[in-house]
């Protein structure tokens, strides 16, 4: 993913995925399982809210580009960078850039993006704030940040260690983050509730997590699921706890 080891001469070496991190974080398939359907559908809806079609989006540490075509599919104008060197699928292979550093995106394109979706990339940030400030420096139109996170610290486990996270978020940390980073957040929303309890049971219970995701082999089952998971995060009070968090930042004061 990316790394803040160099923010200054926007080099970020160091915590990218290396090749069978991908292949257990995204195996053939990921893109059926019901966490990315119900995360995709829930990041377009954040989209759809406060992005027009002619805003051109960035998404940093894209890995495989699933989201990026997604948002293309969606009529967006959608593209991706990753530090690291996945396949990336074949639809989305115009406007992903493998082992590319987003200061080192084509100008013309850098200069046209007006948002920056960090999708499960700021807990691999030692130095959230120095590294937004970055982002900030290389996008000069840029206005809205969209985020999502894992939750909740008591939920750390081995599968964060195995991903080299630096925390879990919550939203008293999320607003400190936007304070520190002079952003203002104009929505977020805990999501993925229903897998809360289950995931502090494992905790309270030393059961270690799997670190990487199974074949969605039910399809079926995992669309219904995604769509299930999906609604819960339309119904439920933002602040009800789940595994995720998501946010917009934007520079300008919320609406």
């Amino acid at each position: 993913m990316i790394d803040e080891v160099s923010v200054s001469d926007h080099r970020q070496i160091g915590s990218e995925f290396s090749e069978t991190e991908f292949d257990e974080d995204f195996p053939p398939g990921y893109e059926r399982h019901y966490w990315h359907r119900a995360r995709s559908a829930i990041v377009k809806s954040y989209v759809h809210a406060f992005c027009g079609l002619s805003d051109t989006l960035l998404e940093i540490g894209a890995a495989r580009g699933y989201y990026v075509s997604v948002l293309r599919k969606a009529g967006f104008d959608a593209y991706g960078c990753d530090l690291g060197d996945p396949w990336v699928h074949e639809e989305a292979r115009p406007f992903v850039f493998p082992k590319t550093d987003f200061a080192d995106i084509d100008k013309e394109l850098r200069d046209r993006v007006t948002t920056v979706l960090l999708l499960d990339v700021l807990e691999h940030i030692e130095h959230p704030v120095t590294f937004i400030e970055a982002i900030f420096r290389a996008f000069p139109a840029l206005r809205l940040l969209i985020i999502t996170v894992p939750a909740r610290q008591e939920l750390w486990s081995n599968y964060d260690e195995h991903y080299r996270h630096f925390l879990r978020y919550d939203v008293t940390k999320l607003r400190n983050l936007a304070r520190r980073s002079r952003l203002s957040i104009k929505s977020y929303s805990y999501f993925f509730h229903a897998l809360y309890v289950p995931a502090l049971l494992l905790k309270k219970l030393g059961m270690k997590r799997e670190t990487a995701f199974g074949a969605a082999e039910a399809s079926w089952l995992h669309g219904l699921l995604g769509v299930a998971f999906w609604v819960e995060s339309q119904l439920l009070p933002k602040d009800v706890y789940g595994t995720s968090l998501i946010c917009a930042c934007a520079k300008d004061p919320p609406i």
